[in-house]
């Protein structure tokens, strides 16, 4: 008989446990090296070939998991943004304004653990491109889904608050995070200050308005 062995109810076998451990095991070695070399050479300066070099696969394992760099780098940067987004919440029955500080750290925190997405996904989007990768479609596209989200903690917590200045509170906390991010990329020097330090600061100065706002 050809094709694959059938059992006695018709059905095909399963895969062994152990062959999608290692498929699973495999796509986030490949992953984690995407990762690292968009990181530090951006989306241009990764190849196919230096993750295969990077992970220890070879490229036909790369093609097996991922459909080309488009797709891999955009899953880096899904990935990495989910796992962001996981990473803190807010509960919609607390005080908020007694929580901000510790709101604050959480969103920090969990930058540090999962900055992928920034990292790759911030430099393509502030390029002009005629290409327009998908990574960088992913990365704006995860960026309104975060805009969403802070607009639904400001409509539950600040009501009161006019929504025109909700928006622009949203967009100086996002766009403040974004561009320390670059300015600590252009100044590595020793004496830069470390991109925790400038992020504390950032919130801080977001806190104070929101306290503001909340007293008005």
């Amino acid at each position: 008989m050809s094709g694959a062995a059938v059992d006695e109810a018709g059905s095909r076998p399963r895969k062994p446990r152990g062959r999608r451990a290692d498929g699973e095991r495999s796509r986030q070695k490949i992953l984690d090296a995407a990762a690292e070399i968009g990181a530090e050479r951006g989306y241009d300066g990764t190849s196919i070939a230096e993750i295969s070099r990077r992970c220890g696969l070879p490229a036909s394992s790369i093609y097996w998991h991922f459909k080309d760099k488009d797709d891999l780098m955009a899953t880096v940067i899904e990935d990495s943004f989910e796992a962001w987004n996981r990473s803190w919440d807010i509960d919609a029955d607390g005080n908020i304004l007694l929580e901000l500080v510790a709101i604050a750290e959480q969103l920090i925190g969990a930058l540090q653990e999962h900055p992928q997405f920034l990292h790759i996904g911030l430099p393509l989007a502030l390029q002009k491109r005629t290409d327009d990768p998908r990574p960088r479609r992913m990365y704006l596209q995860m960026r309104k889904n975060l805009t969403a989200r802070f607009e639904k903690i400001g409509e539950t917590h600040f009501a009161h608050v006019p929504a025109e200045r909700r928006t622009a509170i949203i967009t100086y906390l996002i766009a403040g995070a974004e561009g320390l991010i670059i300015s600590h990329e252009l100044d590595r020097s020793e004496s830069a200050p470390g991109i925790e330090e400038l992020l504390q600061i950032h919130a801080s100065s977001v806190i104070q308005t929101i306290m503001q706002e909340a007293e008005k």
